[in-house]
């Protein structure tokens, strides 16, 4: 699933972000839970393609507003 695929990326990312700032000897940025810290709910996961892609514009509609 694509957007369970992001949230893995979003993770890896993350963890590089924090790794290069502990190497350059700087504090990483704080990101807003909205940004980067939103999970799907777990029954979210067993729902159909339709479904999650709605979620899925639902959720990015809450962040744009």
């Amino acid at each position: 699933m694509l957007i369970k695929q992001a949230i893995d990326y979003r993770e890896q990312l993350k963890n590089l972000y924090e790794s290069a700032c502990k190497q350059a000897g700087s504090s990483p940025r704080q990101f807003s839970q909205s940004e980067a810290m939103w999970m799907p709910a777990v029954d979210m996961w067993s729902g159909s393609t339709e479904q999650l892609e709605a979620e899925g514009i639902r959720q990015l509609n809450n962040v744009l507003d």
